[in-house]
């Protein structure tokens, strides 16, 4: 039997789907619109921080994938940096003397070097302890180095201020000379992405070198950041969300005094406890050689994250020598983080919570997310009017284990606080790393909904930053 088909059936079928289809594209190319008119204040369109190790590199802030901002780096973050994904280490000036970052030892920069060069890393520092950082020659030295180091390079100084300010006017240098070079930096996003990470170089000396390096003329009343106090700074890792408001991942018990100094009121913790709705609820901690992601209390695929045989089995690199986790050392890997709060099992909150007491003029306060869940309206609302109450004392950081939940919760409060929209709200979370959109992380965005207006489809004005 031969079976004929109906044409005009198959034209009206036919006809139905390419409809839907160009329905589709329409909505596609409407919600790129939509997205594109939120103007970024960042160089690219950033990165979760953290490169490969978000829990272990939360406080290395992206300017491009090739380059990396820090403050001066403990010997510990020189091996998370190697662990996480960079190849090379630029420090902007030469350290002649060992200083502590609280009670965290900072190497020399020979001593930097050493270790660095053993860890595989190329290392190069730029300037003598004394030469002036606001200067054309710090440019041309980096431009000099930069060219020669494998990418990704951590670029620091001893707060991550200076090196933002070399590696973005090397970056504009190229911009002026090289017609190619992409991305590119004028005065003006210069001053615009700075403002976005709560640094400010709107100082006369500062002006003038932009100009010099850009060729533009100086700009005489630039962009200043919205984050308070400024010597929020000498607590580096912290990244600035606006004015009060701050986030980071998991806090070192050494460095609870800089917290304090650097003019921090607060701060809250939203890792999970002991406990989390009656069940066993320890998060993991980062650990030396050791790789990340595998449950605390072991799956089908892993046994109990520091049990001796397990940890035998999660070795990043098996060749190195028992000496990099201490000179007594049994085993080249760590089984235990007691520097940021961790015991025999996991990461533990009360331990946290204890050092806190111990701290004079610090208030903590806990108010566990758990990670793998959904964000709310309903989430939000248990801790909106206390978060709202703490951030009326003055800055407050808001802490989990790699930043990305705080930043979530950070972004919101701090529009509540200072009545933003929600067009600022899913810029601000963008330039943080973390891209919310309506289908994108679609359970943050419909909580930003719940409480914040779109009070302007305009993209909100630089001075709002």
């Amino acid at each position: 039997m031969i079976h004929f088909i109906n044409v005009e059936s198959l034209y009206l079928k036919l006809n139905m789907f390419y409809r839907l289809y160009l329905f589709f594209v329409v909505l596609k190319v409407v919600e790129l619109i939509e997205e594109s008119d939120i103007q970024l204040d960042t160089v690219v369109q950033r990165k979760a921080p953290g490169v490969n190790s978000p829990k272990k590199l939360w406080w290395a802030k992206e300017i491009t994938p090739d380059f990396h901002i820090a403050g001066r780096l403990s010997e510990r973050q020189l091996k998370y940096a190697t662990e996480g994904g960079f190849n090379s280490v630029v420090s902007l000036f030469t350290y002649e003397d060992t200083c502590d970052f609280g009670r965290e030892n900072l190497p020399t920069t020979q001593e930097a070097f050493e270790l660095a060069t053993k860890l595989g890393l190329q290392y190069e520092a730029i300037l003598g302890p004394w030469d002036e950082w606001a200067s054309v020659k710090a440019v041309e030295l980096l431009s000099q180095v930069l060219p020669k180091l494998k990418r990704p390079v951590l670029l620091h100084c001893d707060r991550g201020y200076t090196i933002t300010f070399v590696t973005l006017m090397y970056m504009a240098n190229l911009t002026r000379h090289d017609p190619t070079y992409t991305p590119k930096i004028n005065s003006e996003n210069f001053y615009n992405i700075t403002a976005a990470m709560g640094l400010d170089f709107t100082m006369d000396n500062t002006k003038d070198v932009v100009s010099e390096i850009t060729g533009e003329p100086v700009v005489e009343d630039p962009i200043k950041p919205n984050a308070e106090p400024e010597e929020w700074r000498d607590y580096w890792v912290a990244h600035s969300v606006y004015k009060n408001w701050y986030t980071a991942g998991q806090i070192r018990k050494a460095h609870l005094r800089v917290l304090r100094d650097a003019g921090f009121k607060s701060v809250v913790n939203m890792r999970l406890g002991m406990t989390h709705n009656g069940e066993k609820s320890q998060e993991t901690v980062t650990l030396l050689n050791i790789k990340d992601g595998t449950p605390t209390y072991g799956d089908d695929k892993y046994g109990p994250r520091q049990d001796p045989e397990t940890l035998k089995t999660l070795v990043l690199d098996p060749n190195k020598p028992n000496d990099y986790i201490s000179e007594d050392s049994p085993v080249n890997y760590e089984s235990k983080n007691a520097g940021e709060y961790g015991d025999a099992v996991g990461y533990n909150e009360e331990l946290e919570k204890k050092s806190f007491k111990k701290s004079l003029k610090l208030d903590y306060y806990h108010m566990p997310i758990d990670p793998e869940g959904e964000f709310s309206a309903e989430l939000f609302e248990q801790y909106k009017d206390k978060l709202l109450e703490i951030g009326k004392k003055g800055p407050v950081l808001l802490h989990c284990a790699s930043g990305k939940r705080v930043a979530y919760i950070a972004v919101l409060a701090a529009a509540l606080e200072h009545d933003k929209d929600l067009t600022w709200a899913l810029k601000r979370i963008r330039e943080l790393g973390f891209y919310v959109s309506d289908t994108h992380r679609k359970d943050v965005y419909d909580m930003y909904t719940a409480y914040l207006s779109n009070k302007s489809k305009k993209t909100p004005e630089h001075n709002e930053l």
